[in-house]
């Protein structure tokens, strides 16, 4: 299915079809749904800490505010949906990301127990090791560098896949991407608050394999901001003091997981399977997870996905000659006549 224009602008520009379906009210809403939760569970954390943002973090908002205004007035003026939807992209992005890392950092200082004993049981009862792991790629260089060059290059393939949905014209694609990142970033960042942990690289002393195999930081990148944040009487939020925090579940399990969403269908589909579990098996000796971790992180991953697929679906009714179905009938029809 040609899905370019099957999905009407967040704000329908002037002289695109208007989907008579729900699919535009359930992707609003699915969007909103997801910014509140973050937004909620922010004002708990902040209320109950007594931790407040930096201004510096206003300027997110301003960002988001002035690309929002720009879908507006793109879509006021009839531009073509590629510039009023990226702008709103944007808009909603910014604000996902932002509500992510307040929470999931902000909801360290809650207290709660560390879970890294749990999920070191949980491995175990799974039957991995991922000390065996680490140490076995630390052995191996060139693996190590494939590695760490996967797990770094998440965010930029997530990127890369919007980018695609654009240069394809594919709105369907461009907006399930989005909604499964906006969700799975508020799912996961509230879901790190119940589980707060340092990591595997940490909890079981497999930092000593830095520069042994393994580049400095591996594992230990956010271990300073987590103790900042877990055990520290700071009641600043600063931007300088925001790192990777959240060890279950796995967002960078997520983000490989997105980019083969994106490129499922494309000619792309077998190289971002192979660098998909190429990112999610470097989460283990890079990002210092347990194997629990990318089990939640791809549970995360399916219940965004599935309801950003509820939200962008279009009933066959609605959907006009971008169905196959209709094409299919009429074909069927005419080999019946002859």
């Amino acid at each position: 299915m040609n899905s370019a224009a099957a999905l009407p602008s967040l704000v329908p520009s002037g002289g695109y079809r208007r989907l008579p379906s729900l699919a535009q009210p359930r992707l609003i809403g699915l969007l909103s749904a997801a910014l509140c939760a973050g937004s909620a569970a922010l004002l708990g954390i902040l209320a109950l800490t007594g931790m407040r943002p930096a201004p510096e973090f206003a300027n997110f908002l301003v960002l988001a505010a002035a690309v929002a205004v720009l879908a507006g007035y793109c879509r006021w003026r009839g531009h073509p949906w590629l510039l009023t939807d990226s702008a709103a992209v944007v808009a909603v992005v910014t604000v996902s990301l932002l509500l992510c890392g307040l929470v999931s950092c902000t909801g360290l200082r809650l207290g709660l127990p560390l879970a890294d004993q749990m999920l070191a049981w949980s491995d175990a009862l799974l039957g991995f090791d991922v000390g065996r792991v680490a140490r076995f790629v630390a052995t191996q260089p060139a693996i190590s560098e494939l590695l760490h060059f996967a797990y770094n290059s998440s965010g930029v393939l997530c990127v890369a896949v919007l980018g695609w949905s654009l240069v394809k014209r594919d709105r369907l694609l461009m907006w399930r991407v989005v909604a499964t990142i906006t969700v799975a970033m508020q799912l996961t960042a509230i879901v790190s608050i119940l589980f707060p942990a340092r990591g595997a690289a940490v909890a079981l002393g497999l930092d000593a394999l830095q520069g042994q195999g393994l580049p400095f930081g591996a594992g230990t990148y956010s271990a300073a901001e987590f103790a900042h944040f877990y055990s520290g009487d700071e009641l600043l939020v600063r931007l300088a003091d925001m790192n990777g925090i959240v060890c279950f579940p796995s967002f960078h399990t997520v983000m490989a997981l997105v980019v083969l969403q994106g490129f499922a269908t494309s000619p792309l589909r077998w190289p971002a399977v192979v660098w998909s579990a190429l990112t999610i098996v470097s989460t283990v000796p890079m990002g210092g997870h347990y194997v629990t971790d990318l089990a939640g992180g791809i549970a995360v991953w399916i219940v965004a996905c599935r309801l950003a697929t509820w939200a962008c679906r279009f009933p066959e009714r609605d959907a006009g000659t971008d169905w196959p179905g209709p094409r299919l009938t009429r074909l069927i029809r005419g080999l019946r006549a002859t």
